[in-house]
Formats: C-alpha cells, sequence, structure tokens
C-alpha cells in the first residue's frame, strides 16, 4: 500500500519547467558528446537521438514558460529561420542551439554550468579509460614535425585540449569569487598534462591565458579601481576577435612575411581561411561546404601515411569563419550580437565573469571550430536563464537590509 501511494504522490507531482530543461539536456549531451568520440561509428542513430530534446524543449518554451503572444511569434520566426539554415548547412547544432538558448528561460545559469561541468569531466575520464584499456580506438597521431600526439578516445587530440579550456572555464565561473593560487595550479597542471598529450599549443596558451583574466576579472568584482577599468572593455572582444580573423583570412598573402609568420603561429588557419574566401562567396543563409581532415580512423591514416599535407585537405577551424561562410551573414550576425550582450551585461552589472569568460573564448573561438556547441561552450545558454552573480554592490545593500 505504500509503494502504491509513493507511486501516486510521484506521478501528481508538478511538471517542473528546469528538470524538463535538464533532461532534455542529457538527451543531447551524450549522444553528441559520443559523435566527437571513437566510441561509436553510428553516428546517424546518435544525432537522431539528440533530436529527442526538442520536444521537450518546445514544451517547456511555449507551455511551462508563459512568454507573451508577441514574444511567442518573435521566437517562433526565429525557430524558422534555424531551420530553414539548419537545412541548408546540414550542421545539427543549428538545429538545437536554439531551442536551449530560449529554454533556459527560469533555469539557474549556475546549474547547467554545474551539469556541463560534471558530465564533461565523467565522460572524457571514461573515454580516456575506455581508449587506454583498448575497449575503443585510441588514435595516435604521429608526424617528423612535431611530438606525438594522442587522441585518447577522442576523434583527434585537439578535441581533449579544447574539452579541458572549456572545463577550466566553467571551474573558474563556478569558483569565482574564491579562485586563489591553488585553483591557478590546478589548471595549469592540467594545461601542462594535455599539451603533452596532444601537443595542440594554441589551446594550451589560451588555457593559460585564462589565469591572469581572472585575477583581474576577480579584483574588479570586489571593486578594484585599476582591474574595473581594465575589465570595462572586455565586451568588445567578440566583434574585434571576429574582424581581425576574417579581415587577416581574407587579405592574406602568403609573399607577406609578417601575415605568413601569424599564419604559421595560427598552423596555416590564415591560409585555409583565404582559400575557402576564393572557393565561396558570402551568403544569407548559409550553405553546405565537403571539408577533409584528419579527424577520426580515416584522417589518422591519412595523417600517418606521411607526405605533408595532402591536396584534398580542407577544413575551416575557425568560429568565425565557419559561421560566416558555412552557416550565412544571418547566423553569423545573431551569434555575434548574443555573446557581445552576454558580455556587456555582465559588465553593466560589475560582475565581470562572463566577460572574462567570453574574452578568453574569443580568442579560442579565432583558431577552434567550437563556439555553438554545447558540448563545449555551454557560455551562449547565459543568454536569457538567470545569472548567478550579482556586484559586490547590490550584495552589500541586501546585507544592510537583512541587518
Amino acid at each position: 500500500m505504500e509503494k502504491i501511494n509513493f507511486l501516486v504522490k510521484f506521478w501528481d507531482r508538478p511538471i517542473n519547467g528546469c528538470q524538463v530543461y535538464f533532461t532534455a539536456f542529457l538527451f543531447y549531451f551524450l549522444p553528441m558528446f559520443l559523435i566527437e568520440t571513437t566510441f561509436s561509428p553510428v553516428n546517424r542513430w546518435l544525432r537522431l537521438f539528440a533530436y529527442i530534446s526538442l520536444p521537450l524543449l518546445f514544451f517547456k518554451i511555449y507551455v511551462l514558460d508563459h512568454w507573451k503572444k508577441k514574444e511567442l511569434f518573435a521566437i517562433s520566426l526565429l525557430l524558422v529561420i534555424e531551420l530553414i539554415v539548419w537545412r541548408m548547412t546540414h550542421y545539427p547544432d543549428l538545429l538545437l542551439i536554439g531551442p536551449f538558448i530560449i529554454g533556459a528561460k527560469g533555469v539557474n545559469f549556475r546549474d547547467i554550468i554545474s551539469w556541463y561541468f560534471y558530465l564533461t569531466l565523467i565522460l572524457v575520464m571514461t573515454m580516456m579509460i575506455l581508449s587506454l584499456t583498448r575497449i575503443i580506438p585510441n588514435l595516435v597521431y604521429y608526424s617528423a614535425s612535431r611530438p606525438t600526439r594522442y587522441a585518447l578516445g577522442m576523434l583527434y587530440p585537439s578535441v581533449i585540449a579544447a574539452h579541458y579550456f572549456y572545463l577550466a572555464l566553467a571551474y573558474c565561473y563556478l569558483r569565482f569569487g574564491k579562485l586563489n593560487v591553488i585553483d591557478y595550479l590546478l589548471i595549469i597542471s592540467g594545461d601542462v598534462i594535455c599539451i603533452l598529450l596532444t601537443n595542440t599549443k594554441l589551446d594550451f596558451l589560451a588555457t593559460l591565458l585564462i589565469i591572469p583574466v581572472m585575477i583581474i576579472a576577480q579584483r574588479a568584482y570586489f571593486g578594484k579601481k585599476w582591474s574595473s577599468i581594465i575589465a570595462a572593455f572586455w565586451w568588445m572582444a567578440i566583434p574585434i576577435s571576429a574582424s581581425i580573423m576574417i579581415f587577416l583570412s581574407y587579405f592574406y598573402n602568403p609573399s607577406n612575411h609578417l601575415l605568413r609568420k601569424i599564419d604559421s603561429l595560427l598552423s596555416g588557419r590564415l591560409g585555409l581561411g583565404r582559400l575557402a574566401f576564393k572557393k565561396y562567396d558570402l551568403n544569407l543563409l548559409g550553405r553546405t561546404i565537403i571539408e577533409h581532415s584528419f579527424a577520426g580512423i580515416k584522417g589518422q591514416r591519412l595523417n600517418n601515411s606521411g607526405g605533408g599535407l595532402p591536396q584534398n585537405y580542407f577544413y575551416i577551424d575557425s568560429s568565425y569563419m565557419r559561421m560566416l561562410l558555412l552557416w550565412g551573414l544571418l547566423a553569423f550576425i545573431i551569434v555575434i550580437v548574443c555573446l557581445t550582450f552576454i558580455a556587456l551585461r555582465s559588465t553593466v552589472r560589475k560582475t565581470f565573469i562572463l566577460s572574462a569568460v567570453i574574452l578568453v573564448a574569443s580568442l579560442s573561438f579565432m583558431f577552434e571550430p567550437h563556439i555553438i556547441q554545447i558540448i563545449y561552450n555551454p557560455f551562449l545558454l547565459a543568454l536569457l536563464s538567470n545569472s548567478q552573480f550579482n556586484s559586490l554592490e547590490k550584495e552589500n545593500k541586501k546585507c544592510k537590509i537583512l541587518r
């Protein structure tokens, strides 16, 4: 009888929007993460499984969130545009990112980052163990020009470094206000291990940059004058870094010594960007582009066969270039505006943490393609979710009221 009463009580519990959101988050996160690993070669079924999150998110948006009619019309229009862009590009995350951003209304952003952090940590560690015990392939990349690199269950060594970079940012967000020397030493230690395993220099430097940025951001949060002045300009990082990367790629000329040096430091990304501009014109709603990279088992074999870069190798690493040429001008503008708004709002509120995160991430977006992939970058979800942080001035006012 007690069991029946428990089941009745459980069934009668009201549906909570946060519960629906995090259920959708799980349905998305697990298969999309596994697609980036050597765990399963059947990516089509994993993508279909991830799409189960969509009806859950639509239920939350249209039934539970109580938007006004005009707002629902605008949301519907944005989702239709997103559907068109997805059909043009066949890029799964373009169909999913919009509902996740809009569906985050009323959800505590700290909870989202906590879910992201622990899910990523558990899944990365699991894939590493499975690859080291040879249950799944551990792709090893050999090259005469650089040390041996290990993917440890991922499709490419840089995937490990990218996961670590965003894990470090998530950790700093969760610890912000309490970050200390021990936290920074932990980040450096993990970063050193990453570069020894993957030899991803740009990710290594971007992760190291987190530390001085977080020191300044935390000082600004506590009201230190010079740190506040420095941090006040960080919201401009996204449009500035995007403009720099697009400008350098468009005007890249291998005969120019300075540009050739920058291209070398960026592992050939300017040259590939210039090639992309030659092959494809700008359009509004994106297009499908066939790319060939060294990721996955086939890519590893191609890399290890020697002979330098193959003639058919073509992959746009930069998030800014991918948005502009693959996903179209409209998607590019929307994402840039959203990220800039999140950073600006953090600056105006004098919390500085999200402007600091987006500053460091903006540099990663210049050479990595993960700007809208939630399994890497969950910070776009801050747009409509409930922010945890108040400025120190507001916190002090609350304390005085309580007294």
